[in-house]
């Protein structure tokens, strides 16, 4: 069976094809921006993580191996895991750190 559109973009991201990254991106950059929405009501977070979640795939796109599942379900689960990160970062920011005596 031929490779699918998303599964040869994956293979071209390996190979350092930026090209393949973007279209990638425009492919699920919508459906992806919205889902950052609905996990954290902030236009800024859902930039953020998706802005993160290309670098990261970019940076590791060696270890990028998304063909025991859908490009589509990587996507989304690691976007809900880089989601998770930033609330537990924010979360971290946010309690006070008083040294004890």
């Amino acid at each position: 069976m031929p490779p699918t559109l998303d599964e040869h973009l994956v293979d071209q991201v390996r190979l350092k094809n930026r090209q393949a990254l973007e279209h990638l991106y425009s492919r699920y950059e919508k459906l992806l921006y919205r889902y950052a929405l609905h996990l954290n009501d902030h236009p800024a977070t859902a930039e953020a993580a998706l802005t993160d979640l290309f670098c990261r795939i970019w940076q590791q796109r060696l270890h990028f191996n998304p063909h025991s599942e859908t490009i589509r379900a990587t996507l989304i689960r690691s976007l809900e895991e880089i989601m998770h990160y930033m609330k537990e970062d924010k979360s971290d920011s946010n309690t006070s750190k008083i040294p004890s005596a």
